[in-house]
């Protein structure tokens, strides 16, 4: 047990530091998977998207973040060898397994605090991973940890992952949009055909958040329903599959119909003239989708900024290391508060980027990423395979452009993009590298 001596004082104190900074990346790059579509269509203004972000991004991590998350995010390296009483004597381990950590959080936040500054779209979670394999690979150099402490056939999954994430997210987002041009645009009547279709893009988008949400996409929801509504129907519908998809499938119904209906009695609608009106009816169901996307990203990626936190404050405290860490609530507040923070200061840098340098977004082709890389996230977590949100969303807006042709996307741009999701793991990962040699050298000189 290491204790709270001022050493570990001091060390609580940077570790919290490190994971507010970690969760302000979070925010300031992440933003851009739910609000970008939304700020490049002009739905809303940009106080009003940043708001709309800030309150949906908290909620989810606050709600439903993670509650038990993993001590070191993809499993790529196993956290017990570090206590280990064949490689390492006392509490030698621990304290460089805590080094490894620090660098881990700082690394990936330094990484994606460039990527940001340069208004580049990447995935946090892979800078994680990326410092993740980086301490892990020079733990192993160091001789502190064996070979086999290291599963490269995680590492190996999760980036195929990564590269299925933005070619799924932009076929999803071209059928979309080419499903919205072919029924209502192509109609000789686009308005008429608008009121129609418009009630099942509603229930269709009710069915993949409600359905997303209680099949494993908000991880942490079930549990939090369990607290409020215990032993109830409610847990047997989440329990079975074929009652889940039943009820959300009714519910999604009805909720279409009452949305078709508010929607053809709104009064904005006849002041636009038919394209437009077509337009705006989107827009409304692209709010909603992102406010979905935004509550999602904060009660799911929060664990990428406080789960290092959780760990390394149960390792002060209990002197122990696992695998799984219970992340306390005041933890989850620090990393929405650094989200949120992060969200309302550099968030439109890479906002701007999704939502206006790709391609041109209105609302229809908004809605068509949005909605595109929704379902893609949710059909990816029912199958259990790991994608990038952030990629997804890039890979939507691209489709969504291409369904214009090759001229309508920004060639550049997206080369730009590429590149830093190629550079970002072992740009993340050699960063941990020469961070954790300086801290493991702190460390030892401390024990």
């Amino acid at each position: 047990m290491l204790g709270l001596t001022i050493g570990a004082l001091v060390i609580l104190l940077v570790t919290l530091v490190f994971g507010f900074y970690m969760a302000w990346t979070i925010g300031a790059n992440d933003v851009a998977n739910s609000m970008g579509t939304v700020f490049g269509s002009k739905t809303l203004s940009l106080k009003k998207i940043i708001l709309i972000a800030v309150v949906f991004e908290f909620l989810g991590a606050f709600l439903v973040g993670a509650h038990v998350t993993n001590t070191l995010k993809g499993g790529i390296v196993e956290p017990s060898y570090f206590q280990n009483t064949d490689y390492f004597q006392g509490d030698t381990g621990i304290y460089i397994f805590v080094a490894g950590m620090l660098a881990v959080l700082l690394a990936a936040s330094l990484w994606v605090t460039l990527a940001t500054y340069k208004s580049l779209p990447i995935s946090t979670s892979q800078s994680i991973v990326g410092a993740v394999a980086g301490f892990g690979l020079i733990a192993v150099i160091m001789g502190d940890i064996p070979l086999g402490a290291m599963n490269g056939g995680t590492l190996i999954k999760i980036s195929a992952g990564w590269i299925l994430s933005p070619v799924l997210g932009g076929v999803m987002a071209f059928i979309i949009f080419l499903i919205i041009r072919k029924t209502i645009f192509d109609a000789r009547d686009p308005e008429k055909r608008a009121y129609l279709m418009i009630s099942i893009f509603i229930g269709m988008v009710f069915f993949i958040i409600i359905l997303a949400g209680t099949s494993g996409g908000l991880k942490n929801l079930r549990s939090s329903l369990e607290i409020i509504l215990p032993m109830t129907v409610v847990d047997f519908v989440l329990a079975e599959s074929w009652a889940r998809v039943i009820v959300v499938l009714i519910v999604s119904m009805i909720a279409g119909l009452i949305g078709g209906k508010i929607v053809k009695r709104s009064k904005k609608l006849g002041k636009l003239g038919s394209i437009d009106r077509v337009e705006s009816m989107f827009g409304g169901l692209l709010i909603l989708t992102a406010c979905y996307v935004a509550f999602a990203h904060g009660a799911n990626d929060v664990a990428n900024a406080v789960g290092p936190v959780a760990a390394i404050a149960q390792i002060l405290f209990d002197g122990e290391i696992s695998s799984k860490v219970q992340v306390p609530t005041w933890v989850l507040v620090l990393g929405g508060a650094g989200i949120v923070v992060g969200v309302s200061t550099w968030g439109y840098k890479v906002m701007n980027t999704v939502g206006k340098k790709i391609t041109k977004i209105t609302p229809t082709r908004g809605f068509s990423a949005s909605f595109g890389a929704a379902s893609s996230v949710m059909l990816c977590s029912v199958f259990g395979i790991p994608v990038s949100t952030s990629q997804i969303i890039v890979g939507a807006v691209i489709g969504v452009g291409l369904a214009g042709g090759i001229t309508a996307i920004d060639l550049r741009v997206i080369r730009n993009i590429v590149v830093s999701w190629v550079f970002t793991i072992p740009i993340a990962a050699v960063t941990t590298a020469v961070i954790f040699l300086i801290f493991r050298a702190i460390a030892i000189n401390l024990i």
